[in-house]
């Protein structure tokens, strides 16, 4: 593989930097399943049409020069390089899901594997004897939704083979809801609950980054909890569940979890929000746990911690540097005991190469506690599915 003209160099972004530092060396994984066998003739040629693959990131190696600076510089690439086929069962005696949780699990212990400087920071593994396809991307590249939507773009819907899929809400779904009245001492109180929520909850925050961890509980780990070998563990949930917790909380709506602003853009941001979780076993109603949450949800939802957390973690990068800002991301994940996070996943039944896709499930690596990654479809989609599900990554 040839790399191109030095001037083609470009600087890696901020968010780039932070995911290159050895705190916060993130590597996502995504299982896709497939209906059908694997054809590799055929999923090399749609991997090669989608533009994922012609993306600069994707056409890029990761250089560095002599001050340290990393860079990204133009290359060719060899398809063959990035498709690993694997032949035969990845594990004896365990279902197609358990072995693709185990392939995943030990791919994870081979993360610098992928940090060469001869190719682009991704590839591709088939699973020939599960009909799985496991893509393996470093985050560098770009966050989730990024990947996620290149991804899809190489797709076509299962009941339009020209037709390219959709992610994110619906149209209808992204309308906003009108309190109406227009009363403005609603206004004034709104505006006094924001500032009070956010400076407690910034003061909570802070604290938590400093010093304040939580307790040791049986998922929690020990220093250097993240270069343990992992385990990971694929959650069910019924859809009949989810009515039953949905009616069991006043005033929750699944659908307003995916309402937003369709003006935002899409991009390597992120903020965090710290929800305690509560735990008790004297509750007597198992679901009291979930509307205490519920209700911490709600306040959480009135303060601007979220937006706090991405501008302090911007201004570290600014003015202090990529590894100062890690460390500070490396600090609230080692005083956590696990993360949350959610991707919107594709609103149609696809195909990918010719062959229906059976599920999509992503997760990272390297972070010091519990991932628990959810990729969520729409209502239609998983209605024909009739659960949900998500990968949890622990040790």
């Amino acid at each position: 593989m040839g790399s191109l003209e030095n001037g083609s160099d470009e600087p890696l972004t901020p968010e780039g930097r932070l995911f290159l530092q050895k705190e916060m060396n993130q590597v996502i994984y995504c299982a896709i399943g497939m209906k059908q066998p694997l054809d590799v003739d055929a999923l090399k040629l749609a991997i090669q049409s989608c533009p994922m693959y012609t993306h600069p990131r994707f056409c890029s190696l990761l250089v560095r020069d002599s001050a340290g600076r990393e860079h990204w510089r133009r290359t060719r690439v060899e398809i063959y390089r990035h498709v690993v086929p694997v032949h035969g069962p990845v594990a004896e005696g365990l279902s197609d899901e358990a072995a693709v949780n185990k392939f995943l699990a030990d791919l994870s212990t081979d993360s610098p594997g992928l940090m060469g400087d001869d190719k682009p920071l991704w590839d591709v593994h088939l699973l020939m004897a599960h009909q799985c396809m496991v893509v393996r991307i470093h985050h560098a590249l770009g966050d989730g939704i990024s990947l996620i939507s290149s991804f899809l773009a190489g797709s076509r819907l299962v009941d339009d083979p020209e037709a390219l899929p959709t992610i994110g809400p619906s149209l209808s779904m992204m309308k906003r809801r009108s309190d109406g009245g227009g009363e403005w001492w609603k206004a004034v109180v709104r505006v006094l609950e924001v500032v009070w929520f956010t400076v407690v909850f910034v003061v909570e925050f802070v604290l938590r980054t400093m010093w304040v961890s939580d307790r040791t509980t049986p998922v929690s780990g020990g220093a250097g909890v993240e270069l343990w070998p992992r385990k990971l563990a694929t959650a069910r949930f019924s859809l009949e569940d989810l009515k039953v917790v949905k009616s069991a909380v006043a005033n929750a709506e699944l659908s307003n979890m995916m309402k937003g602003n369709p003006g935002l853009r899409w991009g390597n941001k992120f903020g965090i929000i710290l929800l305690p979780v509560h735990y008790s076993r004297s509750f007597g109603d198992p679901l009291e746990y979930l509307r205490k949450a519920k209700s911490m949800m709600d306040r959480k939802k009135k303060s601007l911690e979220a937006h706090f957390s991405y501008k302090i973690g911007d201004m570290a990068m600014t003015f202090l540097g990529a590894h100062v800002a890690s460390l500070l991301n490396y600090r609230i994940f080692c005083n956590t005991t696990f993360s949350i996070s959610n991707v919107y996943g594709p609103r149609e039944e696809l195909t990918f190469g010719g062959n229906p896709i059976t599920y999509i499930r992503a997760t990272t690596s390297s972070l010091p506690h519990v991932r628990l990654q959810n990729t969520r479809a729409s209502s239609s989609v998983v209605s024909r599915m009739k659960s949900l599900s998500g990968l949890m990554w622990g040790v």
